[in-house]
Order: structure tokens, then C-alpha cells, then sequence
């Protein structure tokens, strides 16, 4: 009752029935009754589900099957598409398209060629298709390297699905190798580029905002430069595909200085930075230029106005390194402007993040108390450069002239953020403020754009790491991006750099005269990197842009950090086969003789940038074969590095274009499969209507656990035992209590006591007088006391005693007849003091 409807989210890429099977077996509980009925139209893209429905009937499941009718008439779809995984530049060569027709019609066949994210349509080809498999090959020639993405695309009028009627293929074209530069400002950069065109590097230059965002797009290039390039010039897509791109396939990165990169630039714990041979870290220095940074947030009548408060905050905090200085300052609910935490060193970052994510933010009234608290705190501190930054919407009152005039005068810039303002009047404050301190003032219609900017802001304050004196690079280490250059002159003075770390492993061939690296290079993954803290501008290389070995220095550098793509006699081929991609080495020499005892491994990038590595199985004679998992649409970037017998290495890239998903490859309902299922299962062909729930299952024996009921008993019992162990019960004083009380009660005295036990008259003597009275010892008994007088509790006391006192053997023979005895006596004495009057009468 009350399942109205399935609440599953069901992905319609691919089926995998023999999983289901899997989840359902592994839900049930255990000694019950199994029914599984599966609703399928019999079309499995992955898996093999018969093995596990076997695997199932014989845990006890029964398997019924709803079948889903599926008959969409006639169907044309790109059944694959194939070109070589590599040629030569201006080789002749075909793609191959496979249009698969369930009859006999006209259609157009399209074929897209793209590289680095530019598609080029070439002409549209007027095909007649067969029923079945129809095959054509459209050639080819390209002039240019790179990596190359054909999709073919089949318009019929008889096509009744048009997800499946696209197919894509991948090629990799050797050329000349390609260098992507990208230039910030390319009005004052002018050097660089034809200083290595000039050297015979081949240069595509391109800004910031043009540059290539996907990995499929980079892999077209051998190397990246990038050239006073800020982090907020880049998202952080384009940043891990730069990282992917050196890291799993080879593509060289080169970071040259300028105010706007390096830590200056934001880029501490990025992507890049990890792929780069320096820190943005300063902590090995010994004196730290730092910033000092204060936040001021006003809740922004935004939707989730406060998430986006703390978000901003965090996103300025990830770009200050730990030696540096920040605060945040918000007017709270509570009515009062305070710091959610002091202007202190970031330090570890934990604290400040877990500040920020607890925060809620009031609507601030005036804006002059939360500033002169910013103002009071930056003022004390002694950093490089000191900087404020609000959010708000414009109406809080604007702070007073002196404050204005104390910040301007303490070279405190404001830069102010203004977002969703009541008014345009509501700007005038904040962009009066930012103009009058020095600072920037940015006006935002779209909430995404507010962690960059807070980015840019928080990377001014890393302005600290610029230092801009005069000074000679001095050797430090050999390396080969230096050789020949001594011989020019000496290397000429430089005006400035940015301040970074070395990292461990990283070679240091050039320092400044603080022994900071002006020149780093290393090996990161499959690629090399190189950084150079100063420029090559006229801003801090003038002397270096009229240097004679400016172009040796920059063509070395780069040609070093270029990926070698240098052809091999391997072929390697890549397919997609049931929802997994396979890659295929054929590994011959130049004599034709296979190649064994490689150990090849493939580093795999797939859409979304996840990193896939796997090891190749030699299958035969020169034969290495992988796969992995490729259920998502999209460019698979492989890379392939070996290590031959004689211990050289190679690399040879190549990629996998996957198209639409297997399950629009099926019109038709696969009535056979679900025949077999529900036979092997044990059950049979449903209909939707049918009773699942009816109880007409053979009933199955089920174990039921009594050691809980065990358990519970012995506890039950613990204590018992102990106190039957370890306490000494007297039964016979407990009896003769029992007796006294129940013998005063009316009409139960006598019928309590057996006839010898009940009153009898005693004869005795008492004080030398014959005596009688009424006792409890045998009547046919006469009992004379010794001494003339009956026992008293202390005498019968003393006696107990010393009976106790005998040996266990001997109390053991008389203890019956000694405790009737004693019994007898004290009931005697008891009865003797309640009824003095009976015990002494006469006769």
C-alpha cells in the first residue's frame, strides 16, 4: 500500500542486468522466500546476466520477467566510425563510416572534422543505403599536426531515433611540434614570440580570454607558455586540464614572472601550481614579504545571499599563503559589528574556513564602525601591502571624510563589491569609497563572477612577493637549459622578479642575489615544467630582451619542455567494446621482427579529467592489450609510455572518442533473452497485472538463533548461583520461626504441628518443688532440669557455641537429634516466660 510510483533515479545510458541481479541477491534477507521480478526490454549493454540469474535459482530466487515492448519501426544509425590512430603531416588517409539501415533508403551523410575546438564541416555526401551494414570511406590529408576529432552524422527521412545517428573517431597527426603561447598584455610583450619563431619553434599565440579550455583542445601543442598570466585570467577548469596535460600526456608547461603570476598572481594551491617546480609558499625565507588582507560582509539581498558570503570569503582565503595576514568583520544579528576572527597570520586555514562556514550576516546600517575596526586593525601591522574588501549592496551610510582621509594616508586601499543595490544611487557610495583610497570597485549582475573577484583582490595583497631591484643572476646548477649561453657574455642584470621556493626535487640553474630561483626547472608525471620568476618585458628585462642569447636561452628552455612525439613503428589502436575502451599495441621493428618484453602502461584522461591508469598484458607476439571503464561521452586522452629490454623509453599518445551510449543501437525488444531468464530463474513471462506478492513459493526451512534466550537465562541464573555459593542458609531456624508465628493464630496452632509435637503437660521439679505444665518436647517424655532451674537463651547460646566449636566429623553424627533438641528446649524457655502463671501451679 502506498507505492504510488518507482522513486529511483534510473540512468538511461547503459543496462547491466546481471548487476541488478547482484544488488537484488545481496538485499534479501537471509532464510526467506526470493521472488525478483525484472522489468527489461531484454537489451543488455553490459554484463552477462544468464550467468547470474544460473547463480541466483541456486541461492533459492525465483525470477520473473515483465517484458517491455519496444518496436520503433525503421532505424538508420551510425553504426562506427574508424580512422588511423596516426599519420603523417600531408599523409593521405580515410575515415570510415559504418551507416547500419533496417531498409532500403536515401540519406545524407555529414562528416565534421575539429582540432583544438574548432570544427571544420566539410561537404555533405548524398548516399544510398542498403538494408543492413553500409560502409564509406571518405579520404583525407592534413597539412598541420595535432589531434584530430571526426564525428559522422547520418540524416535520413526513414530514421525514427536520432541519438544514434552520430559516430566519433580520433587521429593523431605528426607535424611539426606546436608551442601555445599565451600573453596577458601583448601590446608590451612583443620579444618572445619572435624571438623562438626565429629559432625555428613553431608559436600559436593567443590571450587569456581566447585560450583553449578542454584537454582535447591542449593536446593539439607540444608546450604552453604562459606569460604574466593571472589565476583569475583562468578557470579552474582550464587550470586542471593544464595540469592533466602535463602530468598524463607530456605537454611541457613553461611560467614566466611579471606582476600579475606566480603568488602574486593567486596562484597558491592551484593546479598549476602543483605542476610548476616552485612554491608560491614563502616559509624558507628569511625575511617574508607579506600581505595583509580584511573582509567586510553585508548580507546580500540575493538568493542563499549569506552562501555566497562564505563562499567569497573562502575562495580569498585559498590564495594567501600562511605567512600572510587576514580578517573578516561582518555586522552580525546580534546587532554589533565584530570580527568573526581577528587580523591574524592564515596559518593552517582551518580555523578561518570553519569562522567563515558558520557565519550568518545582518544587514549592516553603516558602513563607518565595521571599516574603522578594519582600519584599527590593518594600521598595527606591519605587511607589504594592506587592503580592504567590501560586499555589499550599497545602502549602508557611508563613512565618515576622516576615516576616508586616516585609510588613504595609511595607503590602506578599498576595493568595494556592489551587488543587487535598491537604486543606482546606492553604487555611489561604494564606488566613491574604492576611487578615493585607491582601491577597485566592481559592480556584479551575475552571483557566479563573486569568488574571481574576490580572487583578483586577494592577489593584490600578494603585490608583497614582488621584488623589484636591480640584481645579476648567478649560476647555481648546471643544467642544459643553459648550454652555450656563458659564452655570451655573462647574463645580463635584471630589474625585478617574483619571490617563490624551490621545491625538493626541483633543478635550480639560475638564483637571485637573495637566493631566490629566478630560473627552476623539473619532471612532473610524463611531462617537464619550467619556471622564470622574472620577465620578458621591458618592465624588469630590458637588458635581457638586447641580449645576444635572449633566443638560445628561450628556444632551449622550451624545446626542453616539449613533449616528444617522435613516431615509432608501434600501432596502437583503440575501440570501445561493451561499455569498456580497449587499447592495442602491435609492437614491430623496423625489420619487421615483433617486439617482446615491453612493459607498457596507459595513463588515461577521461571527460570529466578523472586520471585512469592501467598496466597492458602481453596477449602475443609484439601483442600488448588493455581496457577501462568508458560509459561517459566524450574524448578519452591516452597516453602510452613503455620501457623496452635495453631500458628506453617512450611515449605515444592517441585518444578515444566515444559516442551515443549502446542502448540506441536496439529498436527492437530482445524477446529471446527474456525467455531465457525467466526459464533459468524458475519463473516465467509476466504480465504487468499479474500478483507478485501472492505466497504460492515452497516454503524454505529458516534457522531461528536461541543464544539470545540462552543468554538472557544465564544471566537470569548468575546471581542465584552466587547466592546459593556463597551464603550459608540455617533451614531449621527458619522453620522454627515459621512455627512461632503461625502458632498464634486461632485454629491453625494445633493442625500446624504433627501429634508429637503438639502441647503436652510436663512434669518436673522447679525450685525443689514438683511441677507441670504445658511444653512442645514428646508427651510420653519427662524432663528434669539439671541445677533445679530450665536453661536460659544465654545458656542455650553458649551451648550453640560451643557445639560449633566441635569437629566437623562429630557435629556431623549428632547435628538431627541435637538440633531437635535445642529447638525443643528454646521453644520450652519461650513459652515458660510467656505464662508464668501456668508454669507455677500446683497441683
Amino acid at each position: 500500500d502506498g507505492l504510488a510510483e518507482v522513486q529511483s533515479n534510473v540512468g538511461g545510458e547503459q543496462t547491466d542486468l546481471a548487476a541488478a541481479l547482484r544488488l537484488a541477491m545481496a538485499a534479501f534477507p537471509e532464510s526467506t522466500m526470493k521472488r525478483i521480478v525484472v522489468f527489461t526490454d531484454g537489451n543488455e549493454t553490459q554484463g552477462a546476466v544468464l550467468d547470474d540469474v544460473k547463480l541466483a535459482r541456486a541461492n533459492g530466487a525465483e525470477i520473473n520477467v515483465v517484458p517491455l515492448q519496444i518496436d520503433s519501426g525503421n532505424e538508420v544509425r551510425v553504426a562506427g566510425v574508424s580512422a588511423p590512430s596516426s599519420v603523417n603531416a600531408d599523409e593521405p588517409f580515410h575515415v570510415q563510416v559504418t551507416v547500419r539501415s533496417d531498409s532500403d533508403t536515401e540519406g545524407v551523410l555529414h562528416l565534421k572534422q575539429s582540432i583544438a575546438g574548432e570544427p571544420i564541416a566539410l561537404p555533405p555526401q548524398p548516399v544510398t543505403l542498403k538494408k543492413g551494414d553500409n560502409v564509406f570511406l571518405l579520404g583525407q590529408e592534413l597539412p598541420n599536426a595535432g589531434f584530430y576529432e571526426y564525428e559522422a552524422v547520418i540524416e535520413s527521412p526513414d530514421d525514427s531515433v536520432f541519438a544514434n545517428n552520430e559516430g566519433r573517431a580520433f587521429s593523431v597527426v605528426y607535424g611539426e611540434p606546436t608551442v601555445l603561447y599565451v600573453e596577458s598584455d601583448p601590446e608590451n610583450s612583443t620579444f618572445l614570440g619572435p624571438a623562438l619563431e626565429k629559432e625555428g619553434v613553431k608559436v600559436v599565440q593567443y590571450s587569456p580570454l581566447d585560450m583553449p579550455s578542454s584537454l582535447a583542445e591542449l593536446q593539439n601543442f607540444d608546450a604552453i607558455v604562459l606569460s604574466d598570466v593571472s589565476a583569475t585570467d583562468l578557470t579552474s577548469t582550464q587550470m586542471r586540464a593544464i595540469q592533466a596535460g602535463v602530468r598524463d600526456l607530456g605537454i611541457g608547461l613553461v611560467m614566466i614572472g611579471g606582476p600579475n603570476t606566480f603568488g602574486a598572481g593567486g596562484f597558491h594551491d592551484s593546479p598549476i601550481e602543483e605542476a610548476l617546480p616552485v612554491s608560491m609558499d614563502l616559509k624558507q625565507r628569511k625575511v617574508l614579504p607579506r600581505g595583509a588582507l580584511a573582509l567586510i560582509l553585508h548580507t546580500c539581498e540575493i538568493p542563499d545571499g549569506n552562501a555566497w558570503s562564505r563562499k567569497i570569503g573562502i575562495a580569498a582565503l585559498e590564495v594567501l599563503a600562511s605567512q600572510d595576514l587576514m580578517g573578516a568583520l561582518a555586522y552580525t544579528y546580534s546587532g554589533s559589528d565584530e570580527w568573526l576572527f581577528d587580523l591574524q597570520p592564515v596559518g593552517d586555514k582551518s580555523m578561518m574556513r570553519r569562522a567563515l562556514q558558520r557565519t550568518d550576516i545582518g544587514d549592516m546600517p553603516n558602513v563607518g564602525p565595521t571599516l574603522q575596526q578594519a582600519y584599527s586593525g590593518l594600521s598595527q601591522v606591519q605587511a607589504a601591502v594592506k587592503r580592504i574588501v567590501i560586499i555589499s549592496d550599497g545602502d549602508p551610510a557611508a563613512p565618515p571624510g576622516y576615516l576616508i582621509a586616516q585609510l588613504t594616508a595609511a595607503n590602506i586601499a578599498v576595493s568595494t563589491v556592489c551587488i543587487a543595490p535598491h537604486s543606482l544611487s546606492d553604487q555611489t557610495m561604494l564606488r566613491t569609497l574604492a576611487e578615493r583610497t585607491g582601491g577597485n570597485y566592481y559592480f556584479v549582475n551575475n552571483p557566479n563572477n563573486l569568488p574571481q573577484i574576490f580572487v583578483k583582490e586577494a592577489a593584490i595583497v600578494k603585490r608583497g612577493m614582488l621584488i623589484e631591484e636591480e640584481f645579476t643572476p648567478q649560476p647555481m646548477h648546471d643544467s642544459e637549459l643553459l648550454l652555450n649561453l656563458a659564452d655570451s657574455g655573462g647574463y645580463p642584470n635584471l630589474l625585478g622578479y617574483v619571490a617563490t621556493t624551490a621545491k625538493d626535487t626541483a633543478t635550480i640553474p639560475l638564483v637571485s642575489h637573495e637566493d631566490d630561483p629566478v630560473l627552476a626547472h623539473w619532471r612532473y608525471g610524463l611531462g617537464k615544467s619550467v619556471a622564470y620568476t622574472s620577465d620578458v618585458t621591458t618592465r624588469w628585462a630590458q637588458q635581457w630582451v638586447g641580449w645576444e642569447g635572449f633566443e638560445s636561452f628561450w628556444a632551449q628552455g622550451v624545446r626542453w619542455a616539449m613533449r616528444d612525439l617522435s613516431k615509432t613503428a608501434f600501432d596502437v589502436d583503440t575501440a570501445v567494446v561493451d561499455g569498456r575502451g580497449t587499447v592495442r599495441i602491435d609492437a614491430v621493428d623496423e625489420q619487421g621482427r615483433f617486439i617482446n618484453g615491453l612493459r607498457p602502461q596507459a595513463v588515461i584522461t577521461a571527460p570529466d579529467l578523472e586520471r585512469i591508469v592501467v598496466n597492458f598484458q602481453q596477449t602475443g607476439p609484439g601483442i600488448y592489450e588493455t581496457d577501462f571503464a568508458a560509459t561517459d561521452r566524450g574524448v578519452y586522452m591516452v597516453n602510452v609510455t613503455y620501457t623496452d629490454s635495453q631500458g628506453n623509453q617512450g611515449m605515444v599518445p592517441t585518444g578515444l572518442a566515444v559516442g551515443y551510449s549502446r542502448e540506441y543501437e536496439f529498436n527492437t525488444s530482445n524477446r529471446s533473452l527474456m525467455e531465457q531468464i525467466a526459464e533459468y530463474g524458475g519463473g516465467s513471462v509476466i504480465s504487468p497485472t499479474d500478483d507478485v506478492f501472492q505466497n504460492d513459493m515452497p516454503a524454505v526451512s529458516a534457522v531461528t538463533p536461541i543464544w539470545p534466550w540462552l543468554v538472557a537465562f544465564a544471566a537470569c541464573l548468575f546471581p542465584v548461583e552466587i547466592f546459593v555459593r556463597r551464603v550459608v542458609i540455617d533451614y531449621a531456624a527458619i522453620l522454627a520461626r515459621i512455627f512461632s508465628v503461625f502458632r498464634f493464630l486461632p485454629g491453625l496452632r494445633n493442625l500446624i504441628r504433627p501429634p508429637s509435637l503438639r502441647p503436652q503437660m510436663v512434669t518436673g521439679s522447679y525450685g525443689g518443688r514438683e511441677a507441670r505444665s504445658f511444653g512442645y518436647r514428646p508427651a510420653e517424655e519427662n524432663f528434669a532440669y539439671e541445677g533445679g532451674a530450665p536453661p536460659t537463651d544465654a545458656t542455650l547460646q553458649q551451648t550453640a557455641t560451643a557445639d560449633t566449636a566441635q569437629p566437623a566429623a562429630a557435629k556431623k553424627d549428632a547435628s538431627t537429634d541435637y538440633t531437635r533438641q535445642l529447638l525443643a528446649a528454646k521453644e520450652r524457655a519461650l513459652q515458660s516466660k510467656r505464662r508464668p502463671s501456668e508454669g507455677d501451679k500446683e497441683e
